[in-house]
């Protein structure tokens, strides 16, 4: 097989063909270091240069002149067991290519300070390198002709491998970086020492983002008994809320709104109750939230109304809502551990569950390791000159570690296709917040209560508090934290001071333990919990103990409370799941109560259409069943084809058998017959859904996105007729209307235990249920979201979430042709972004560019989702500025742009041709086969086609591109 060879490569194997011919002893090297006082072995004139090509990581680059060692043909006749690595030690690169070639660079070790004598006398050279640095002694270095040079095999200790390739005469060197990328970067660095870029465009100071609104109603008519007066009750709740942001942070809003009214009559009252419902505001208004917030990279605040975070789990001290200063730091990433800021928003730190950890060890220096689950690589990383290697944040929360296999493989070099060799890595799952050495701290410090409302917390007592989480290493997880603000806090005492600590363990795959304890001034708590888990048995064991102090009783001293739980859950195929929960309590003040006590359930899937379920429980020997199937022949293409489920289900009390039809994918009918044991009658119920979309109307109509579903039921019992009447409608800008009534409408025969709560003989006799005491129910909601993007009103709908930054493209274009595209690609600092489209007119669009890391950017539009008018290639490159919450706006105008095309008369290929507007130059084009051009992106003008030897061509583009142009020749 014949190889390819380039110019380059023809010119080395031309210019050394004869060297093979050479006396042996010509070139025999005089490497003697004994005696050598000098800081490097000098070599006689016997060692001679060679042409050589380059290649880095598996391109060619450049060629450079070798020194080689002759005594290395004398190697595979005498000696073979020598390979092709040890011969690499007679051939030898300059140090100057070196660094040229590489991005190496070498400093004059620095004998100062040093305590080894022998390291001072014999390092030379500390070389620096992107995967760290490494110690060059005398037996690394040569010198001829005052030039320094390293040995390939002694380029292993920089991280390289190096290899000379006899067949194609070539030096092949693969590194872990780009040598190119190192010398753009330090380029890049020094133009920014010297020149930092403008900025064109700043994020917004402050602004809105978004409003919610948020109602209810809900009137209610109630006969206790024949000839007592009827009850109304009304209830009225709505809540504003808004969120925006300022001052580089995001902050949010909310005032809740309530309204009862309750009146006892004799007449009819309840329809203008229910009247005046729908034109009443409420009266008692007050502000639930208030809050500003920041967050850097690694710390975070929130001013103004704020709920200290249950980060932690098992037994812990909770804080209560206090207004203040909350403060959060992590060394490592604050983001990912930060609650979604908006107007509902009340807290700093989400409690995320997230086990972050990392995977540490040692490998090929210079080489790569390579993270692969189940035999698929994910992550590569360099190993750096001390042999180590680092994957960081590897969330193991996301894995299933019993069914994964995670490897690591170690490669020699990034080209290399088989690896030295793949280790298994077993991991254990931490239930966690931070990551393996991962600090992540709340504080808050303020007054407890909601200061903004009066009847909160008249005391004003200091609320304070303190929690930290650590992970100390992929199995194990600490955490502690310190409170002032106890949740139903008994104690008299203001000061008292509650605290907790706990730590989480992962011992195997398969198993994870949790220990903790909290104090608090009247009383103690302990819990541990196992937790294990196998293929198909899961297992949770959890052990809690409580001593508190004696309140209820004359006897002094503390009492105790003890509990024991097993959870298990066994799953032998895909088609059954088997529960069974245990409990063991040791109470002290125990009322008759059971110690033990179980629930057990199994759901089994018979077949496709047949599914079903039963549970029961020790305490009252009380059971549940359900049997559901579910007609499978139904075409899900095909609406015309019905679809039937049968249901039966029931308990202690009653069965219910139920049926339904889905006509299509808008209606269905449903129908029920309930029994209650004991009883004679029985309760039927049915109803009919229908979901329809846009109101009937064309999908031009503003109303054509809007969602209906309309349901109508009733309910028959004991010769009784109930009924109740439902519509919901839903906006795809998230409106949200729903209204609904019921008049005598059963929604469910009683049970016993509901019987044993609410039923007396003196007002309920025996053929009555609860749900006929209200004669009546109306109830109705209203809600909606609204977003405001920069340089646009209010419209309906939620602000795309952002936990970063954002840029928003306010594009001008002309009428015709639209931008219809749901997303735009741009380029922040050459990596490609899609944006998504918030809103447009007849002559601007608007685009969102979301999750944008903080920094500086130049920003570019991609041509490639606008139509064949628009061009980009003389749209500005403007510098943004991106912070967290606060969007970038950056104007850009589109102009409506043709084309000409056309060909030469001789059909000539490689003719330059000029277009001109006036005496200008405006592009310039050469022919290609046959003599054909075409060029793009020219507005609406007059041109002049220009080319010596052929006669100017006059062209005028009006509204749309001018092709078949002929440019003839002169004579």
């Amino acid at each position: 097989m014949m190889t390819k060879q380039t110019t380059l490569r023809l010119m080395i194997l031309a210019s050394i063909s004869s060297m093979d011919s050479l006396s042996l002893t010509s070139f025999a090297a005089t490497l003697s270091n004994s005696g050598n006082t000098s800081s490097v072995s000098t070599v006689s004139e016997q060692l001679k240069p060679s042409l050589v090509g380059v290649f880095i990581n598996g391109q060619e680059v450049d060629a450079v002149d070798m020194l080689y060692d002759a005594r290395v043909n004398e190697l595979s006749e005498n000696n073979t067991t020598t390979g092709p690595l040890q011969a690499n030690t007679y051939y030898f690169l300059s140090k100057d290519d070196l660094i040229r070639l590489t991005g190496v660079t070498f400093e004059p070790s620095t004998q100062n300070n040093q305590t080894d004598q022998i390291a001072k006398a014999n390092t030379l050279y500390l070389a620096k390198t992107p995967i760290g640095d490494a110690k060059l002694t005398e037996s690394d270095i040569i010198k001829k002709d005052n030039k320094e040079y390293l040995a390939l095999s002694s380029l292993k200790k920089l991280g390289i491998t190096a290899d000379y390739n006899q067949a194609n005469l070539a030096i092949n060197l693969n590194m872990g970086w780009r040598p190119e990328s190192i010398n753009n970067g330090a380029a890049a660095n020094n133009k920014d020492n010297t020149e930092k870029l403008p900025i064109d465009y700043y994020p917004s100071k402050a602004g809105l983002l978004g409003l919610s609104f948020d109602s209810s109603l809900n009137v209610s008519e109630t006969r206790t008994a024949p000839n007592q007066p009827q009850s109304t009750n009304r209830n009225i709740y709505a809540n504003v809320g808004a969120f925006g942001y300022g001052l580089g942070g995001v902050w949010g809003a909310k005032a809740v709104g309530v309204d009862s009214h309750s009146e006892n009559i004799n007449n009819d009252k309840f329809k203008d109750t229910a009247v005046d419902g729908f034109s009443t505001l409420p009266s008692d208004w007050e502000i639930d939230n208030l809050y500003w917030a920041k967050s850097g990279e690694k710390v975070a605040t929130r001013l103004g109304i704020n709920q200290p975070n249950s980060l932690g789990q098992g037994a812990q001290t909770s804080g209560s809502e206090f207004t203040g200063a909350l403060i959060a730091y992590s060394n490592r990433d604050i983001g990912r551990h930060l609650s979604y800021f908006d107007d509902n928003s009340s807290s700093l730190l989400q409690n995320t569950s997230q086990d972050y950890q990392h995977i540490i060890g040692t490998g090929e220096p210079g080489g790569v390791a390579e993270l692969r689950i189940d035999g698929r690589a994910v992550a590569r990383v360099q190993i750096s000159l001390d042999g180590r290697y680092e994957f960081l944040n590897l969330d193991v929360s996301q894995l299933n570690l019993t069914d994964t296999l995670v490897e690591i493989a170690i490669f020699a070099y990034p080209l290399a296709r088989q690896p030295l060799e793949v280790r298994p890595i077993f991991l254990g799952k931490r239930r966690t917040n931070a990551a393996t050495n991962e600090l992540l701290i709340e504080a808050g410090i303020g007054r407890a209560g909601n200061a903004f409302n009066s009847d909160s917390n008249d005391n004003h007592e200091t609320a304070a508090h303190v929690y930290a989480e650590y992970g100390l290493n992929n199995r194990m997880a600490v955490r502690g934290g310190v409170n002032t603000n106890l949740q139903n806090n008994s104690s008299d005492s203001d000061d008292s001071v509650s605290w907790h600590t706990g730590l989480n363990y992962s011992p195997s795959t398969r198993s994870n333990i949790d220990l903790s304890y909290a104090n608090t001034p009247n009383q103690e708590l302990w819990q541990a919990q196992l937790q294990y888990h196998l293929e198909k048995l899961w297992a949770n064991y959890q052990y809690n103990l409580r001593e508190y102090d004696n309140v209820s009783s004359a006897a002094a001293g503390s009492q105790r409370d003890e509990r024991h739980q097993l959870f298990l859950n066994y799953q032998p195929t895909n088609r059954t799941n088997i529960t069974l929960n245990q409990y063991y309590e040791d109470i002290a003040n125990n009322l008759d109560s059971e110690s033990y006590y179980a629930y057990a359930g199994i759901n089994h899937q018979f077949s496709n259409a047949l599914n079903g379920g039963l549970n029961w429980d020790t305490r009252g020997d009380r059971y549940n069943y359900r049997l559901s199937w579910q007609d499978i022949n139904r075409q899900g293409y095909d609406n015309r084809v019905g679809q039937n489920t049968v249901g039966l289900s029931g308990d202690n009390d009653s069965d219910t058998l139920s049926l339904r039809h889905q006509f299509n994918d808008q209606t269905s009918l449903g129908q029920s017959i309930s029994y209650r044991h004991g009883h004679s009658n029985l309760l039927y119920q049915g109803d009919i859904n229908h979901r329809f979309d846009g109101i009937g109307l064309g999908g031009g109509s503003p109303l054509s996105t809007v969602s209906n579903l309309l349901s109508l039921g009733y309910s028959l019992y004991d010769n009784q007729i109930g009924w109740q009447a439902d519509w919901q409608l839903t906006h795809q800008n998230s409106v949200n209307v729903s209204i609904g009534y019921k008049h005598k409408y059963v929604d469910s025969i009683s049970t016993e235990r509901l019987d044993g709560l609410i039923i007396d003989d003196v007002l309920i006799r025996d053929k009555s249920l609860p749900a006929w005491t209200q004669n009546n129910y109306l109830y109705a909601r209203l809600s909606f979201d609204m977003f405001k993007a920069p340089k646009q009103n209010l419209k309906l709908g939620n602000y795309p979430r952002q936990s970063l930054g954002s840029v928003i493209i306010d594009i001008a274009h002309p009428a015709e042709p639209k931008l219809d595209s749901e997303s735009m690609q741009f380029t922040l600092d050459n990596q490609k972004v899609q944006s998504s489209l918030l809103g447009s007119s007849d002559t601007s669009s608007q685009y969102l560019i979301s999750n944008i890391k903080a920094g500086e950017y130049t920003l570019n539009m991609d041509a490639k989702d606008l139509p064949l008018e628009y061009s980009t290639s003389k749209l500005p490159t403007p510098r943004i500025r991106v912070i967290n919450y606060a969007p970038t706006s950056v104007p850009m105008g589109l102009q409506k742009t043709y084309g000409i095309s056309g060909k030469v008369a001789d059909a000539k290929q490689g003719i330059e041709i000029g277009i001109y507007q006036g005496n200008q130059l405006v592009q310039s084009i050469v022919s290609g086969n046959f003599g054909y051009f075409q060029v793009f992106g020219l507005p609406a003008a007059t041109y002049i086609l220009k080319s010596p030897g052929y006669q100017e061509q006059k062209v005028v583009i009006d509204n749309d591109f001018v092709m078949q142009i002929v440019l003839p020749p002169e004579n």
